[in-house]
């Protein structure tokens, strides 16, 4: 009966329904209490259950995750690096600040198509989840991955603090599963306020301890350096497989080099106009995030999985590979406080600014309260307290070294999380989905 239907069919419904904030996104359609699916609101394309529709959609999303790591370590980090330099910023300060936010531009995106498209979780799912991935994933890999880094104990205790703080907030405006326009604006104040904040870092640490050197400055010019140059256009389209490459080594290249060749004739190089390339990299992610998140919602809908959950694992994942590789290199490099005030700093982005600004702009735009369906995630953001905790707790056992004993006990913590904030998603989960293709 409903299988023949369209988004543009539910508008009607929709409208309807405007002015009553505890069920905007419940539709009584046929007098069967239910909620219309996230998929409704997608173009009518791969709408049937079908499990042809769902393998293709995994894997178009696998690629677009390709692409999506691409645009950031190639056009959107290199060009934030320019951008730092020519700040003469310092090295703790440019990752919680302008590293964070390039590579958390996905989640802010994702959550963009969620709260005006989707009217769903998967984009606070998402935010959650990457939240999680940020801070035990990230740690993990450069833990275990890249040699033992002695890191600086201020900008860790300072970025957790924030990272405490934004936690805080989140969980009472996630409360009453309610989020008022007034509510979202104190998340975008307090991300104002941690700006300030860093802005007289230097001036509040010389207060406390010993002023910096001025070796700390991120004084490595991103044009000049020898180890990991940055790429011109000729070396985007003329990359072939390094000699002696293995048989799967050159099936990635063979992958890879599809998405490499369109960027490349799409985004100016960051050898030349780097803001130009930053905001070519910002549009690029933001049709990806909205691919990501149709393709996902196909998969979700084909499986029967919730879309909170498909935030929490799968897009988290995703979506926090470019704060991964980012991490991983300046890790490897030796600035190993970069790389977690990256992932903390990228967190406290993701919950001010990535879900405060979306929801403010909804609620004025709509003129009503923003509802959140999935009551664990209540639940599974007071959680994340826990992974800070965590993380901090690591760090003066091992007195500030970013060594195998923090990676290892951050890669179990991260699967213990996600296993429990899984099983809330499936015990709390009450709501009703109507299935569109019944008869």
């Amino acid at each position: 009966m409903f299988s023949g239907w369209d988004s543009i069919n539910f508008k009607h419904y929709n409208h309807e329904w405007e002015h009553f904030a505890s069920a905007y996104r419940s539709i009584d359609v046929d007098e069967l209490n239910c909620s219309l699916p996230a998929i409704v609101e997608f173009p009518n394309f791969m709408r049937q259950k079908s499990w042809i529709a769902a393998v293709v959609s995994f894997f178009l999303s696998m690629y677009l995750f390709v692409v999506l790591a691409i645009v950031c370590d190639d056009y959107l980090v290199p060009a934030m690096e320019r951008l730092c330099y020519t700040l003469r910023m310092t090295y703790d300060v440019a990752g919680a600040t302008f590293l964070a936010a390039a590579t958390s531009a996905p989640e802010l995106f994702v959550n963009f198509v969620a709260t005006f498209v989707t009217n769903g979780d998967i984009g606070l799912g998402t935010i959650v989840g990457s939240s999680v991935f940020n801070v035990l994933v990230i740690s993990a890999v450069c833990g275990i991955l890249t040699p033992p880094s002695k890191l600086d104990w201020w900008p860790i205790t300072r970025d957790t603090i924030w990272y405490l703080v934004s936690i805080a907030a989140l969980t009472v405006v996630l409360w009453d599963s309610l989020v008022k326009w007034y509510e979202a604006t104190v998340l975008l104040l307090l991300y104002l306020l941690y700006i300030i904040q860093l802005i007289l870092d230097r001036r509040i640490q010389n207060l406390v301890r010993k002023a910096h050197t001025e070796s700390e400055l991120l004084d490595e010019d991103p044009m000049t350096r020898e180890e990991e140059p940055l790429k011109g256009f000729r070396e985007h389209i003329c990359t072939t497989p390094e000699p002696g490459s293995n048989c799967c080594q050159k099936t990635w290249w063979g992958i890879k080099y599809p998405a490499e060749l369109v960027l490349a004739c799409t985004i100016p190089s960051v050898r030349f106009i780097f803001f130009l390339s930053m905001f070519l990299s910002v549009i690029w992610i933001s049709v990806i995030s909205y691919l990501l998140a149709w393709f996902l919602t196909i998969v979700g809908y084909n499986l029967q999985i919730p879309d909170s959950i498909m935030g929490l694992t799968i897009l988290a994942a995703g979506t926090s590979v470019p704060e991964v590789a980012s991490s991983y290199i300046v890790s490897k490099k030796g600035y190993g406080s970069m790389a977690i005030c990256n992932a903390v700093g990228s967190n406290t982005f993701d919950i001010f600014v990535c879900l405060g600004l979306p929801w403010l702009l909804k609620s004025l735009i709509h003129q009503r309260i923003i509802v959140i369906d999935s009551s664990a995630l209540t639940i599974t953001t007071a959680m994340l307290v826990l992974t800070a905790v965590i993380l901090y707790v690591g760090f003066l056992i091992s007195k500030f070294v970013l060594g195998k004993f923090v990676g290892w006990t951050s890669l179990i913590s991260y699967i213990i999380f996600l296993i429990i904030a899984c099983l809330l998603e499936i015990l709390l989960n009450k709501e009703n989905i109507c299935d569109i293709e019944e008869s």
